[in-house]
Order: structure tokens, then sequence, then C-alpha cells
């Protein structure tokens, strides 16, 4: 929310791009890419761009979310056609790129926020930057020229977009979504990608091949759209996990919490699971990704982890004190219900 409000706008998109290549980018979880399945589906794709209906506080409809548009983006053959070693960035089908975008969608949506859609061109730049991360064997947001394979449109990408190296893909997503390693105590990849003002995205996406790893480049940086006023969301604040129900798979050792212009340097945070108070660390508070935020981690979890799977359904009450709004303090209090959606 702060981007609508930054004064001068040139120098803080400055200070964000710096701020991108100063607190780091997600390393690799894990070298390999998404399984192919012969004949993935696409039936849900255009779906989800028109903003399915979603009741977060309904249990079946959030069930129903996540067996009809988070998992039908798992196993879409990448098909991509270009090659590291000659430099050519290629291109991923038309399935896949849209399995992406319905992996980003189901976060924004379950978020509270509307769907993006994907720019063409924004597509093109980030392939450019993808090719060159894997191609170098390295992540970068201002990668020089003396890069292999180096282009000015992959450079520009670089510096306006999520970088993941060793996952692509819908993979890719969710790990910016975990946002795991001290590096990114800010959670700045989830928040990009949970910016309300952002409209459209761009995805470049080159596979594992002859020893180069697969590398993905979300192109988030959505100008001039950024610079616009916040739409309406579901609440105020962006949390994640969001209020409701929530699905174990998506819940992260990371939580985060985003509000407008909030002043969260001396917020405190409580998490309760019925009478048992939860110990939390407070990540270090980072503005300038997005909308502010404070981060934490509930006790018994680390900045890789994911959520255990729970025998029942289980209730976190989360209450925010302390935050500062138009010099105000302010406090929040909302649940969150993490569930097996197989049960």
């Amino acid at each position: 929310m702060q981007v609508a409000h930054y004064r001068p706008r040139k120098r803080w998109l400055g200070l964000v791009i710096a701020s991108l290549v100063l607190l780091g980018m997600v390393a690799p979880l894990a070298a390999q890419e998404p399984q192919a399945i012969t004949g993935g589906s696409t039936t849900y794709f255009p779906i989800v761009s028109s903003n399915p209906e979603l009741d977060i506080h309904n249990r079946q409809s959030v069930v129903n979310f996540y067996t009809n548009f988070y998992l039908p983006s798992e196993g879409v053959a990448d098909g991509w056609n270009g090659n590291q070693a000659t430099c050519d960035a290629g291109a991923t089908s038309q399935a896949y790129r849209d399995a992406i975008l319905l992996r980003v969608n189901y976060f924004r949506k379950m978020a509270g926020l509307a769907a993006v859609t994907l720019n063409a061109s924004y597509n093109s730049q980030a392939q450019q930057a993808a090719l060159m991360m894997s191609r170098n064997n390295s992540l970068s947001h201002s990668p020089p020229t003396s890069w292999a394979c180096y282009t000015a449109a992959g450079k520009t990408a670089a510096g306006k977009s999520n970088l993941y190296l060793g996952q692509i893909g819908p993979g890719a997503i969710t790990g910016y979504m975990l946002d795991p390693g001290a590096g990114n105590s800010a959670a700045g990849h989830r928040r990009w990608i949970l910016y309300p003002q952002s409209l459209q995205i761009g995805t470049g996406d080159v596979a594992s091949r002859s020893g180069y790893s697969g590398s993905n480049a979300l192109y988030v940086f959505d100008e001039p759209n950024m610079w616009g006023p916040r739409p309406a969301t579901r609440t105020a604040y962006v949390p994640w996990p969001p209020e409701g129900f929530v699905p174990y798979q998506v819940v992260f050792g990371r939580w985060s919490f985003s509000l407008d212009d909030a002043n969260f340097s001396n917020a405190t945070i409580t998490m309760r699971q019925g009478n048992t108070t939860i110990p939390v660390t407070k990540e270090t508070i980072a503005n300038g990704y997005g909308e502010n935020t404070v981060v934490w981690i509930p006790q018994g979890y680390s900045n890789g982890s994911t959520w255990n799977q729970p025998s029942a359904d289980t209730t976190y009450t989360i209450t925010i004190n302390n935050v500062l709004v138009n010099s105000q303090p302010r406090s929040f209090t909302y649940n969150v219900t993490v569930i097996d959606p197989s049960r």
C-alpha cells in the first residue's frame, strides 16, 4: 500500500530495487523440475482470471478451491524449447504459463485480492532474465554485461522480478510464498505476489538441461499500475496465511501481516491455540517490498518450514498490538484455521 503514497515516485522505485538486491533472493530448494503428466488439464485456467467465488470462512468452499485451482497447476509439462548453451531463451507452452498464472491467482484469491493476467511483454523480458540466471548458475537483480547470454531486456526484467534458481513454474510460485532463508526475512517475494495494485505479471521459465539449473523470473513490477490507488480487498489488511480456513499445504513457517502505510516497528504479535500461547520470533521490519509488513515465525518452525499435517482442524488466534496507523496505535485480531483438505 505504501507504493500508492510514495513521494517522489522515482526515488522510491530506486529504493525498492535496491532493497531487492540487498536483502537477497530465493535460493534453490531442490534442483528439480515439476513432473510432467500426459494430458495435463487446462480446464480451470481461464476461470481463475475471472475471480471465481471463494468463501474463505466456509470449509468446503476452501477445500473445493484447493482441489479445483491449486492441484490442477501441478504436473503440467513445461514444453520449454530453448537451449542454454546457445543462449536461446526459447519459450514454455501456453498450458504451462497458464498453470503458473493459476498458481499465482490461487494465492491472491485466498488472500482476498483480485486476479492478475499475463502480459506478453513482461513474459518475453522475464524469459530472457530466466535464461541468464540459468546459464550463469547464479541470481542477480542487476546482472553484469559480462554474463553469458546477457541481454538488456533480461537485465531490465531481472531488476523487476522475483528470481528463483533450482525451481521453475508453479513450484517456484509456491517457493516465493514460502520465502525461505535468512536473506528473505522480509518475505519480499510473497509481498510482491500479494500486492493489491498489481493487474498484470509476467513469467519466464527455463528448464534444467545439460547440467544447467532451471530458473524462474516472475515479473512483478507492474508499472504504472503499481503506483495507482489501492483497490478494494477482502479486508483492509493482507495476511498470509489468511483469516479463515487454509489448507496446511500452503501454510509456511513465516507468517505475515501487511497493512497500508502501517508502522510495525513496535508491534507485538500474540499467537494462541485455544488457551495455549505459542511463542513467536518477530523478524526485522523491512519496508520497500509492496505493502508494509510484519513477519514472524511460530515456535517449532523455521524460515523454510512447511506446516505439519494436522490430525484435526486447528485454529490459531493472532493478535497484533501497537500498530501505528496515521500515528495512532491500533490492534488487529483474526483467526486462521489450518485444515487437511483430504479429510
